[in-house]
């Protein structure tokens, strides 16, 4: 299972979408915070609101099309994946910015077992030495 990704804005894009469905639902939440916060960050600024929709629409039709899931969150491999791909494309500072969307958004509504784990992932693919999603 592999998966490309050919810019790092779509790598960002790809581990909102690991968050946002790792509950098998995206809320009202995790899409404000997205608009409000994520859209605005350095990697994200630049782009309209349309834009940046098309980038998250896009992003994941290709992860959906292209890895095992069951409709509504990446199977564990997946996500493994989507992790591995994001980390060959994403300088170190991207990954620390990308690391904190993660936890933030995660956190928008609630973080729960299953976001844990992916951010659990993240923090060590991405080789970051302190775990946020306690504090």
């Amino acid at each position: 299972m592999d998966i490309q990704f050919d810019r790092p804005v779509e790598a960002m894009a790809a581990i909102t979408w690991l968050i946002c469905s790792a509950d098998d639902v995206g809320t009202v939440e995790e899409r404000d915070f997205l608009h409000a916060h994520v859209r605005n960050t350095q990697d994200f600024s630049g782009m309209s609101r349309d834009d940046f929709c098309s980038l998250l629409a896009s992003t994941r039709t290709k992860l959906f099309q292209s890895l095992d899931n069951n409709g509504f969150c990446l199977a564990p491999p997946a996500v493994d994946a989507v992790i591995n791909s994001a980390s060959a494309v994403l300088n170190k500072d991207q990954k620390f910015q990308a690391y904190v969307m993660a936890v933030e958004l995660a956190k928008s509504d609630g973080l729960v077992d299953k976001e844990k784990v992916i951010l659990e992932k993240l923090r060590s693919r991405f080789q970051i030495s302190f775990d946020m999603t306690n504090e």
